[in-house]
């Protein structure tokens, strides 16, 4: 393909959004993370007297959890190859769990140890979906779905593609898929600006995802706070419930800091709950959503606006060749 001009303008709200998607991701993941695996919302107020409210400074040497960690690696990998390429992804993946792995799951650690074994990366995630049924429907596969809705916001279909492929590197459940090929189209909508997206991720979709996913896009758009799957997972397991909560704080009047502290204290897969909602809300409000002393804390924020950035334009200067 022959180089694109070096002079695309770049719409500065679509920038904006961006920004907020990929900072709205990390900072929900660093709010989410010290309440991973306390459960419920009695087990965290136990631990958490004063509550939760800011996000707490990382561990020395592990700047990022998984969520973060393996979407920052997916933006990397996107711009450093020019395309979505599975074998890259998967052994920068592997990498990092080699010298890092916070807060990785089951299912995710089995395959991306196959992959550093030399298997494949689709290949690994079939074999870790047979040794762990139930894990392949984790929801931690929606938030490295981010960075491919930046990168191919001109391309839908290209999107929905490279979303479910990126969760069938660790998480071979169709449903999984479907649901983080839903993130990344829900995503791209409000990041161009589509404030009544959800018919339009569905239509996406061709109604040919599995029922799960479909039934959890109309019940986020018409249930109340208190339905829904938070401490729980519906059918179709945390995937589908956090695409679901997500949805649901993206389609209603609330601020991303609220949502934020919410989602950290309401129990279930906190890290992962406040890093997909915290994506959703920052493309949907840009950057200035995000509280500036959340923002201030964020490790590597320069480079991680200079990511958003770069994705954005890639995606653009592909548009207009």
């Amino acid at each position: 393909m022959p180089a694109p001009p070096a002079d695309v303008a770049l719409d500065p709200q679509l920038v904006s959004r961006a920004r907020g998607a990929l900072l709205g991701l990390v900072v929900g993941n660093q709010l989410g993370a010290p309440t991973q695996g306390l459960e419920s919302p009695g087990a965290i107020r136990a631990a958490f007297p004063e509550g939760v409210w800011d996000p707490a400074a990382p561990p020395a040497g592990s700047p990022y959890d998984d969520d973060a960690a393996l979407a920052l690696l997916c933006a990397e990998s996107l711009l450093d190859r020019g395309d979505f390429d599975a074998d890259d992804l998967a052994r920068r993946w592997a990498a990092w769990l080699a010298r890092d792995g916070r807060g990785v799951g089951p299912a995710t650690r089995i395959s991306l140890g196959l992959v550093a074994q030399g298997e494949g990366p689709f290949e690994a995630g079939r074999r870790a979906q047979q040794q762990e049924p139930g894990h392949g429907l984790g929801g931690d596969c929606l938030a490295r779905a981010v960075p491919l809705a930046l990168r191919f916001h001109g391309d839908p279909v290209r999107l929905a593609r490279a979303a479910a492929q990126q969760a069938a590197i660790t998480h071979a459940d169709e449903r999984a898929g479907a649901a983080a090929a839903a993130l990344a189209l829900a995503t791209r909508e409000l990041l161009v600006g589509n404030g009544f997206f959800i018919e339009e991720v569905r239509h996406r979709l061709n109604d040919a995802a599995p029922r799960a996913v479909l039934e959890a896009l109309y019940r986020a758009a018409r249930e109340g706070q208190a339905d829904l799957p938070i401490a729980a997972p519906p059918e179709g397991g945390w995937a589908v419930g956090t695409l679901e909560t997500a949805i649901w704080f993206a389609t209603h009047d609330r601020s991303l800091e609220d949502a934020l502290v919410y989602l950290a204290q309401a129990g279930g897969d906190t890290g992962t709950n406040a890093a997909v909602a915290g994506a959703l809300l920052g493309a949907r409000d840009g950057e200035a959503g995000i509280p500036p002393q959340w923002i201030a804390g964020i490790p590597g924020v320069k480079g991680i606006t200079r990511l958003a950035d770069r994705l954005v334009e890639a995606g653009a200067r592909e548009r207009h060749p």
